[in-house]
């Protein structure tokens, strides 16, 4: 018989309310130990909520939240052996970034010479070696954020919890330090929870996304999951550049579904030619018209009429240049076709399920 995974965090029906407001409506999760967990919603969703009262910085008016086994709800947050990163980084001014990464062991009384080695260790491993005696106005704000990253797994918490950890930095600083945080957190082995309305942050740098929409769970999965095989319209929706259409019909050899109200294309669905270029399918291909060209880099992303309904699609660099105002060719692979909360998986009937892999 398989060993039955041994969950670090448990939430087990979660509720909490704010007045009228339900921030928490029936929480229901699991997080293996040494996991990278991003709870992942738009503004209002309750996925701080969550986190502040896993951290014991906000108390569930029902429900049960354990850690390592134990119900935590009555222990104070002080005592839960939790790292809190916040978004801010809460870091004090006056004090040294040696000071700041050694605040917790202090309040511990850890001996000074063991402080000094843990430190030491930490800013080795933070990458800021050198920079002990500078103050936080002195550093930059990725720096900043080392440093409280350091700080708060100086004490050795077995959970680490992140409030939007990357929300202050500029972009290029941003992508630098997620990469940063994943190795870390890998080499630490330490279970972690991190708060973001970035979809790909949370793609790039979570083992699995717990997805919230207005207090409640609305998908749990690895990234490549819940991209992938979305279970409601709001996941289909929430996750890439997205087209809604009503009408999808419009769009040659898809099947019809009974009842359906609309239909999600996302660009890496879309396949664009131009008129004089060969295409496997033609009696599959939709007819439209370039409204717009935006250079991403490494590609071109194009706005295209078809038929009065707007989708985006992507087009290679090294493919030939469209134009706006150019009549393309346009061939959907498949599309997502919601009925109510229901999200239907369409492939084109001109191709089988094994031409084209995304």
């Amino acid at each position: 018989m398989a060993d039955t995974v041994q969950n670090y965090v448990e939430l087990h029906d979660i509720n909490k309310n704010y007045g009228d407001f339900q921030a928490s409506h029936q929480i229901n999760f699991g997080i293996e130990k040494g996991k990278l967990v991003a709870l992942l919603g738009p503004s209002g969703s309750g996925k701080t909520t969550i986190l502040r009262m896993i951290a014991g910085l906000e108390t569930p008016d029902s429900g049960e939240i354990k850690i390592d086994g134990q119900v935590v709800n009555h222990i104070p947050a002080n005592k839960r052996g939790i790292g809190f990163v916040f978004q801010s980084y809460a870091l004090f001014r006056y004090m040294t970034v040696y000071d700041n990464i050694a605040m917790g062991l202090q309040i511990q009384k850890v001996p000074k010479q063991q402080i000094k080695e843990r430190v030491t260790e930490l800013l080795d491993l933070v990458s800021l070696k050198g920079l002990e005696n500078r103050y936080p106005n002195q550093l930059s704000g990725g720096q900043r954020q080392r440093v409280a990253f350091a700080r708060a797994i100086a004490p050795n918490p077995q959970l680490l919890l992140l409030d939007e950890p990357f929300a202050a930095i500029d972009a290029k600083v941003r992508q630098e330090l997620r990469s940063w945080l994943k190795e870390m957190i890998g080499k630490l082995g330490i279970t972690s929870i991190f708060v973001t309305h970035d979809q790909d942050e949370a793609m790039e740098v979570a083992d699995e996304i717990i997805l919230t929409n207005r207090g409640r769970i609305e998908q749990i999965g690895s990234p490549s999951e819940i991209y992938t095989y979305p279970k409601t319209a709001f996941t289909a929706s929430f996750f890439g550049q997205n087209a809604q259409l009503e009408g999808y019909q419009a769009f040659h050899t898809f099947g019809d579904v009974p009842g359906a109200d609309k239909a999600l294309i996302r660009p890496e669905f879309v396949k664009v030619y131009k008129l004089d270029e060969k295409q496997q399918y033609p009696e599959s291909a939709s007819i439209g018209t370039v409204e717009q060209i935006s250079f991403r880099g490494d590609r071109t992303e194009l706005q295209i009429n078809v038929n009065g309904l707007l989708i985006t699609a992507k087009r290679n660099l090294g493919e030939s240049p469209i134009a706006v105002g150019e009549q393309v060719k346009v061939f959907l692979y498949r599309i997502f076709v919601l009925k109510g909360e229901e999200v239907i998986l369409l492939e084109n009937e001109a191709v089988n399920s094994n031409y084209f892999n995304i």
